[in-house]
């Protein structure tokens, strides 16, 4: 049994690239080639779903100036080739960015609109590139959004119909070492499986990949019963 619906947190870049003697942005550049193979990885396996923690809320707020321009460069630069990427349309992948987006400088942002108008017409796989995202904001967005409307009573499917994400969490893999979500998908991550593999996200390798899918796998998920 696959994971229908997988998410990442790619985390370690910038350690990565502190063991390496290297700046932190060319951490998230190994990092950024790192996504891109396993995207692959994941459409050979058959997985439908990726949802990619590529840069939270608190990011925005908390990194260097300096580190956030290279990493903005870095995500324009991504998003442009995904939209053009063979592999991409061979397996009718809808790229969708989501998030405070409106908090992205506008080269970003119109590297989000070419890359989302170049996909939109796939509905076989979907990557979720989660960016300026916060799971309780997402939350937050929803129950605002569920009193505006114009229904007496907020239910699980009214709430639900404003998530970013639709489809619950089957698989989260978490690189670095660190045992925690921060803030990622936490209303759609309610019944997942987490793995954490402690290595950072550059060196993480398609036999790390297969051994977290195995692992999946063996376990029983009994979806809170």
């Amino acid at each position: 049994m696959q994971p229908i619906h997988l998410g990442l947190i790619p985390d370690g870049n910038r350690r990565w690239a502190r063991a390496h003697g290297l700046e932190p942005w060319q951490g998230h550049v190994r990092g950024a080639e790192v996504m891109e193979e396993c995207l692959k990885w994941c459409l050979e396996e058959g997985i439908q779903e990726v949802s990619v923690y590529a840069l939270s809320a608190e990011n925005l707020i908390k990194r260097p100036e300096e580190e956030l321009r290279k990493i903005f460069q870095i995500l324009a630069e991504y998003l442009d080739k995904l939209s053009r990427d063979e592999f991409v349309h061979k397996h009718e992948v809808r790229i969708r960015v989501l998030g405070r987006t409106y908090k992205l400088p506008d080269y970003v942002l119109d590297a989000v609109h070419r890359a989302v108008k170049a996909t939109k017409k796939h509905t076989n796989h979907f990557l979720n590139i989660l960016v300026a995202y916060g799971g309780q904001d997402e939350l937050l967005r929803c129950v605002q959004m569920a009193s505006r409307s114009r229904v007496g009573r907020i239910t699980k499917k009214l709430l639900e119909k404003f998530l970013w994400v639709s489809r619950p969490v089957d698989l989260i893999i978490r690189t670095g070492g660190d045992h925690r979500l921060s803030n990622f998908l936490p209303y759609q991550s309610a019944y997942a499986e987490i793995i954490f593999v402690d290595k950072y996200w550059p060196d993480f390798t398609r036999e790390d990949f297969n051994r977290c899918l195995a692992e999946y796998r063996q376990r029983q998920r009994r979806m809170g019963a």
